[in-house]
């Protein structure tokens, strides 16, 4: 599933966007989405499953999660008629809204290195968790230029924290160290490979779209991204197939065929390289409770 671009929205008067979420069911309009701001979000109430970029995990009340830009991201709600509401505080947020040179500063340098981690996703745990909800908390009060230092003061505590954990695989990685030709190269083929997921992928056809011969095409992709355009495409495949066990009643079968497998036993030795696992114990393991194992880097 291709993940929707969302337009984030600053609060009146404000360089950024705060504010507190409280729904019954966040199913039915918080999908598969991605926007070029950062974003904290606290779980204040609720429990389900937290998905960003290659990531599928559980969460429950307490749960803390920075996120860079464009990575996508939901957070989908465990339903039913008994269900408590489910109640998230989140703070949107540019770079910008620090000024243009805030970065580049000595004093920000900790700052900075948080959020070239936070492409990848940062989950926040323990006393830090608890600590940076109480003044997300204050900050939601405060208005003008108190808005704006308690956001800094919130990322230079996180930047000091040995209690955060990133969420994406190597693997998710794919824009380091590109030039923006490459990079768009990149992003075609992302767009094309997840928009293709349960077709027959060519790498030929590929190839030309992005102006390479199919031998250049093989050399450009292992060169920028560290992996083989086939394992690459099993990991999309794959993680889409995550999502589909448990978010979907799908039984394995119809998931390995909208997921682009048309032999079941291929699927399963797919799905057992890279998440270590069965898809059904994958499954079962989540139903029951038991943490998923991310995919697996290498």
């Amino acid at each position: 599933m291709e993940p929707v671009f969302e337009n984030v929205q600053t609060n009146e008067g404000s360089s950024f966007s705060c504010f507190r979420v409280k729904c019954h069911d966040l199913n039915e309009d918080h999908d598969w989405h991605y926007h070029p701001e950062y974003e904290l979000i606290w779980i204040i109430r609720g429990e389900g499953t937290r998905f960003v970029g290659d990531c599928v995990e559980p969460y429950q009340s307490g749960d803390m999660v920075l996120i860079g830009p464009n990575l996508p991201h939901c957070w989908q709600n465990s339903y039913s008629q008994f269900s408590k509401d489910s109640e998230l505080l989140v703070i949107q947020f540019n770079s910008s809204c620090f000024g243009a040179d805030f970065l580049q500063l000595p004093e920000a340098g900790l700052i900075s290195r948080l959020l070239i981690n936070a492409t990848k996703g940062l989950s926040i745990s323990g006393k830090t968790a608890v600590k940076i909800s109480k003044q997300m908390s204050f900050l939601y009060q405060q208005q003008g230029m108190n808005k704006l230092l308690s956001l800094i003061k919130i990322l230079d505590q996180l930047a000091s924290s040995d209690e955060l954990k990133v969420l994406t695989t190597p693997e998710y990685d794919l824009h380091s160290n590109i030039n923006n030709t490459n990079l768009r190269r990149i992003e075609n083929i992302y767009s094309y490979v997840r928009t293709n997921l349960g077709e027959d992928i060519n790498q030929t056809e590929i190839a030309g779209i992005v102006g390479l011969t199919t031998q250049g095409f093989s050399r450009f992709f292992k060169k920028y991204t560290g992996l083989t355009f086939v394992k690459f495409v099993n990991i999309l495949r794959i993680n889409e197939a995550c999502r589909l066990l448990v978010r979907e009643n799908f039984d394995v079968t119809q998931i390995a065929y909208m997921c682009g497998y048309q032999n079941i036993s291929n699927f399963n030795r797919r799905f057992q390289e890279i998440k270590g696992s069965t898809p059904s114990d994958f499954r079962n393991g989540y139903r029951q409770g038991v943490q998923p194992i991310q995919l697996k880097a290498g």
